[in-house]
């Protein structure tokens, strides 16, 4: 006689099965890589500088006066001379701006460059333009507020013309990473700053195309993590 009801059987079915893929579950979830989450670090990614830099790096538009040392800038300049370029090309030009009075020009000018912008934009009928221009204002004070800014140019000239703006942006990728691994900030501006007023402002010759101006300084902090989404809903592996 069997001394098991089939409720029983059946409950115990179900249990041996709910283990099992439990078991299949943590065995499958022990091979993904740890850190998907924001601010941790997968067990290979710990402790390697280049991959704690790239983590950690951030946006940064609010600087203290502190000077950044020679040797700093150019160990900077140079992790961005070293970036990745087709055929060798090494296009670039690191315009490097530090003297106050000219970066409190740049502001004023900016300022006016960036009005000029919203007044001919449509819908500008409808906005606060001294709203606007105090806001513009306040973000430029903070944003210039850097010891030093680069111009990451790249020439037009170069010998494969067509991958200049891929090379100038490995280069500002290698600039922004070095700094934030010796403790400075920098950011990627575009906007405030466009091609045309710039080149006229720094006379920059027509031979070279702005891909961004950044500044370096220490920060007047360090900007919170933003959210990041899962890296699995980002990769695809082998095809689609």
């Amino acid at each position: 006689m069997n001394r098991f009801s089939p409720r029983f059987a059946l409950i115990a079915g179900l249990l041996l099965g709910a283990l099992i893929t439990l078991a299949a579950t943590t065995a499958l979830t022990s091979r993904r890589p740890e850190a998907t989450q924001v601010g941790e670090l997968t067990r290979a990614a710990a402790g390697v500088p280049v991959l704690e830099a790239i983590r950690n790096r951030r946006t940064v538009r609010a600087f203290k006066p502190e000077p950044v040392p020679e040797e700093d800038l150019m160990a900077i300049l140079e992790a961005a001379h070293f970036a990745a370029t087709a055929g060798n090309q090494q296009p670039w030009k690191f315009l490097v701006v530090r003297d106050r009075e000219t970066l409190d020009r740049l502001e004023r000018e900016a300022l006016d460059w960036y009005m000029e912008n919203v007044r001919s934009s449509e819908g500008a009928a409808q906005r606060d333009l001294e709203e606007t221009r105090s806001g513009a204002q306040q973000y430029l004070e903070h944003s210039l507020s850097a010891p030093v800014y680069v111009a990451l140019l790249v020439d037009r000239e170069a010998r494969y013309p067509d991958y200049i703006v891929y090379d100038g942006s490995l280069a500002a990728g290698n600039l922004m990473l070095a700094a934030r691994a010796l403790g400075y900030g920098t950011a990627f501006f575009t906007s405030f700053f466009p091609e045309q007023e710039m080149r006229e402002f720094f006379n920059i010759p027509a031979r070279y195309q702005l891909i961004c101006f950044t500044p370096i300084g220490v920060p007047q902090e360090w900007p919170p993590t933003p959210e990041k989404k899962d890296l699995y809903e980002l990769v695809v592996f082998e095809s689609f």
